[in-house]
């Protein structure tokens, strides 16, 4: 009969410590929901609050991009206007040495012709007098 009591006993003991690690089982899986509960309000929260920043990031860019634009587009107007007036500018000095280059030549042939004669001006001036008998002989006598 201790046997049976013995056997019935450690029944027992195995039906409550069953019973102690279901229960143990329930309360962590009940934790474990909760956590999962409170991970995924923590996800939905971040995923809204990044598609909010994204958004309002997206939209900081293009209006960005648009001022840029608009800029570009003034800037390429205002080459636009100015090329033409530039150009004819150009032409215009251009056209302006290619009508003095007769007036340049004259003055050129001018500095020449009087640079020449002042050089034979000079040259006479500076020749050494001679006597006219040093002139008769080549300059052997009187000097």
């Amino acid at each position: 009969m201790t046997e049976k009591k013995n056997a019935h006993t450690s029944v027992r003991s195995a039906n409550a410590h069953a019973k102690a690690t279901t229960t143990k089982a329930k309360e962590t899986t009940a934790k474990a929901k909760d956590t999962a509960g409170e991970a995924e309000t923590t996800a939905k929260t971040a995923v809204a609050s990044a598609a909010t920043t994204a958004a309002h990031t997206a939209h900081i860019a293009a209006d960005k991009a648009y001022v840029a634009a608009e800029k570009a587009v003034a800037t390429g107007r205002t080459v636009a206007a100015e090329a033409p007036k530039k150009a004819a500018a150009a032409a215009g000095s251009a056209w302006m040495a290619l009508k003095a280059r007769k007036v340049q030549a004259a003055v050129a042939g001018a500095g020449a012709a009087a640079a020449g004669a002042t050089a034979v001006v000079l040259r006479r001036r500076a020749a050494r007098r001679r006597r006219p008998l040093a002139r008769l002989t080549g300059g052997r006598l009187g000097v």
